[in-house]
């Protein structure tokens, strides 16, 4: 019977598996690989998400204060909502808004004017 080496992608050494899915010589070997590949992919979204969640948290503490409120663009930017930056789009009756993850900005019609809305 012949021992099937199988190559650590993290480290490239050889080992022998005790699975035959093992894929890794060591469970620490598996979590780094993926913490790094996962870390590669927060950087590369980064430009975005960084945004993002920085006009989630404005918007929801904005909401929490009171849902009903209209605040004015310039308002809104002040406290460093980005128009540029959501990272999805609503679809409702008043058309497609501006969503950052559960919240969404309403431009009242010939107005500088947004409603948030809670998704």
């Amino acid at each position: 019977m012949d021992i099937e080496y199988k190559t650590d992608p993290l480290t490239k050494e050889k080992f022998i598996p005790t699975k035959i899915t093992q894929k890794f010589a060591s469970p620490a070997n598996r979590i780094k690989f993926n913490n790094m590949k996962a870390s590669k992919l927060n950087q590369e979204r980064a430009f975005i998400d960084k945004p993002c969640r920085q006009s989630h948290v404005i918007l929801k503490a904005l909401y929490a204060i009171d849902p009903k409120k209209l605040y004015n663009i310039h308002y809104l930017e002040g406290k460093g909502v980005d128009f540029t930056a959501y990272n999805h789009q609503t679809i409702t009756s008043s058309g497609k808004l501006p969503s950052y993850y559960d919240y969404a900005l309403r431009n009242i019609q010939n107005t500088e004017t947004y409603q948030i809305i809670k998704l």
